[in-house]
C-alpha cells in the first residue's frame, strides 16, 4: 500500500495545530502552577489521542524507511527543525521530562474500561499541577519538531525486535478518532491499516 509524503506531511502538521491548541488551552506561555481541574482533564484527553496518533504516524515513516549499515560517528548536536517549525520550548520555564515509548510492547494495546460507579466516593475538586501536563506537551513538540530522526531510531528498534524473532506488531482500530477535528480524524482513522500493511512483511523481511 503506498503512502505519499503529502499524506504523511498533512498529518504531521494537522497533529502540531492540535498541540497548538492544548498549549493555548493551558495557557502554557504564561506558565501557571495550576490548572483548574476540568482544563486539566480536558488537555490530557486531547494529549492521550495526539500521542497515540503521532506515535502511528511515527511508525508510519519507520516501517517505510530502508535502513544503512549503522555507523560509528561522533556526537553531534540536535537535529535541525523541519522547514517552518518553530523553536518554541526554549520560552519554557524548567519541567519534569517526559519521554514518549514509541517502541514499547503495549503500543497499541487499547484497554475499554467499562464505567462503574462508587456512590461512596467522593471526586476530588480544585486545581491541579500544571507541571506533568507541560512536560507532556514538551515531549510532543520534541517528536515533531523531528519526525525523521525519531523515525529513523524507531526503525533500527523494530529491526532489532524483528530480528529477536517478536511476534509481529498489530495496530488496533483507533476508537476515538470522533473526538478530533475532521481533518486529524481522518488520518486517524487511516493509519491503522496503512501500518498494518507494511507490518505484513515482518516475518519474512531481513
Amino acid at each position: 500500500m503506498q503512502v505519499s509524503d503529502a499524506f504523511i506531511a498533512h498529518g504531521l502538521e494537522q497533529a502540531r495545530y492540535v498541540l497548538f491548541n492544548v498549549r493555548n488551552l493551558t495557557d502554557m506561555v504564561r506558565a501557571p502552577v495550576t490548572l483548574r481541574r476540568g482544563t486539566a482533564a480536558r488537555a490530557r484527553a486531547q494529549l492521550k489521542i495526539l500521542e497515540t496518533i503521532v506515535r502511528r504516524r511515527l511508525w508510519l515513516i519507520a516501517l517505510g524507511l530502508t535502513l544503512a549499515p549503522v555507523r560509528p560517528r561522533a556526537a553531534t548536536g540536535p537535529a535541525p527543525l523541519a522547514q517552518g517549525v518553530e523553536d518554541v520550548t526554549q520560552s519554557f520555564p524548567s519541567m519534569p521530562a517526559c519521554r514518549i515509548s514509541l517502541a514499547g510492547r503495549a503500543m497499541d494495546m487499547q484497554l475499554h474500561e467499562g464505567s462503574v460507579h462508587f456512590p461512596c466516593t467522593v471526586r476530588a475538586s480544585g486545581p491541579v499541577p500544571a507541571a506533568p501536563i507541560f512536560a507532556r506537551i514538551i515531549a510532543l513538540h520534541g517528536l515533531l519538531s523531528a519526525p525523521q530522526a525519531h523515525a529513523k531510531r524507531l526503525a533500527r528498534s523494530l529491526e532489532r525486535l524483528r530480528r529477536k524473532g517478536e511476534a509481529r506488531p498489530v495496530c488496533m482500530p483507533d476508537t476515538g478518532a470522533f473526538r478530533l477535528r475532521a481533518e486529524l480524524g481522518l488520518v486517524a482513522t487511516a493509519l491503522p491499516g496503512l501500518i498494518n500493511a507494511r507490518l505484513e512483511t515482518w516475518e519474512s523481511s531481513g
